[in-house]
């Protein structure tokens, strides 16, 4: 990163004003209508289309009112954020194929949303939008203004990186190695876009970002294929900013994502690429050298997008590893930061074991409950980052002597050419 040259970033070639959809606005106006939604598409330098590359998908800040795909730098108390623009161009320069991502903002005032995302209708996080509003000489709005136009930017954020997805072979993209993030509201809109919407985003970096803690509470799930997390936050920033990240950061903990926290040393909510770090929290190995944001950036993002190397192999190896009780076998197919969701338990993912030695002890249990254990009939299929396997389970259980047959599967994430997540369904007979 610090030997990136001039010439490499002027070598990169830029497509701008590339279309990705469609969005509603004049809500409650005499001129309803709809507007293209655009993006800047950074390629990396050379004249030989690379396949297979990875991406990132970012977006501006600007409180939802201001900014834009191409200029969102502002200034606080002599510090200024770097721009999304500009952190398209670096990451170009280092061989990613790069978006920023241009969306509605509130004053357009945009459509509402059929089925809503935010779970408290009734609050908004308004004062810096209010200030932001204030500041361009634009009316009070409405709390309900306010939400459609948080929302609005949501969606086309999830639509850009849809659009991304589906038309990936056009800038030679592995669709499981698409990363996406941003700045303040274009990070909140990420976040959003990946843990309400569902996009299968492979990272998420969120810069001064996060979700309200209801929302992280409610849509972030470790089971169901959700990706790491990097969160930056400045020692002076909003006062809104922190209570948003922690909640993200603490939800992704509990549920067994990979997830890793920076304070911004004497930053307000404005910092740049070159800024000084310091980790605050992580469940991720590594990070404690990283000494600047971009540096961290760089590190958690070639760590997240990892090519995926599984085959159903693997998953066949698994399973007989489980059938013949063999404890090694399993763990050699698991991650050091591994995550097992069980098919029963108090929670919602059943119950859940974080980290290589709980998995291993969560395991184990199975044998200790079930003596005689086998997972009969597998069956096994892979998709990049995402596989699954059918079986029978057969066993006796220990405790009361009665025999169980029933049919479950195991959906799996995986991570370079092992398991992550091993999320186990059964059916329960009546």
């Amino acid at each position: 990163m610090n030997d990136m040259t001039n010439a490499s970033l002027a070598a990169i070639r830029i497509e701008r004003d590339v279309p990705y959809g469609e969005g509603a606005i004049g809500l409650g106006t005499d001129q309803p209508g709809v507007r293209p939604l655009r993006m800047d598409v950074y390629r990396p330098p050379g004249g030989v289309p690379v396949a297979g590359r990875p991406a990132l998908v970012l977006s501006h800040g600007g409180a939802y009112h201001r900014g834009a795909k191409d200029r969102d730098e502002f200034e606080q108390d002599g510090s200024h954020n770097t721009p999304v623009h500009e952190y398209c161009e670096r990451f170009a320069a280092r061989g990613y194929v790069c978006f920023s991502i241009g969306y509605r903002l509130t004053q357009e005032r945009p459509a509402p949303l059929a089925l809503p995302i935010k779970r408290n209708r009734h609050e908004v996080q308004r004062g810096r939008i209010d200030w932001v509003r204030n500041l361009l000489g634009l009316p009070h709005a409405s709390a309900e203004e306010l939400l459609y136009g948080v929302e609005a930017a949501w969606t086309d954020v999830a639509q850009a990186f849809r659009f991304i997805e589906a038309h990936a072979t056009r800038w030679n993209i592995d669709t499981d190695r698409i990363a996406m993030g941003g700045f303040s509201a274009g990070g909140f809109a990420s976040a959003y876009a990946i843990f309400a919407l569902g996009v299968p985003a492979a990272a998420l970096v969120c810069l001064s970002a996060g979700m309200e803690p209801e929302d992280a509470e409610y849509y972030v799930h470790g089971g169901r294929g959700l990706p790491p997390i990097l969160i930056f936050t400045g020692e002076h920033d909003l006062p809104s900013i922190p209570s948003r990240a922690k909640a993200l950061a603490s939800s992704a903990a509990r549920a067994g994502l990979g997830m890793r926290h920076y304070l911004v040393p004497g930053k307000p909510h404005f910092y740049d690429r070159s800024s000084p770090i310091v980790l605050q929290d992580s469940t991720l190995p590594g990070g404690e050298a990283c000494a600047t944001l971009e540096v961290a950036m760089e590190q958690f993002l070639t760590a997240a997008l990892v090519q995926p190397t599984v085959d159903v192999n693997l998953l066949e190896a698994f399973a007989q590893a489980w059938s013949r009780h063999d404890i090694e076998a399993l763990m050699a197919c698991m991650t050091d930061d591994c995550v097992f969701h069980t098919s029963a338990g108090p929670g919602a993912c059943g119950t859940r074991y974080i980290g290589y030695e709980a998995v291993r002890n969560g395991f184990m249990k199975a044998w200790a409950d079930f003596p005689d254990a086998q997972w009969t009939r597998a069956r096994h299929a892979v998709t990049g980052r995402r596989g699954v396997s059918e079986w029978t389970f057969v066993g006796t259980r220990a405790s009361d002597g009665q025999r169980i047959e029933v049919d479950g599967c195991d959906l799996f994430t995986f991570h370079g050419d092992k398991i992550r997540v091993k999320d186990s369904w059964r059916k329960h007979r009546s």
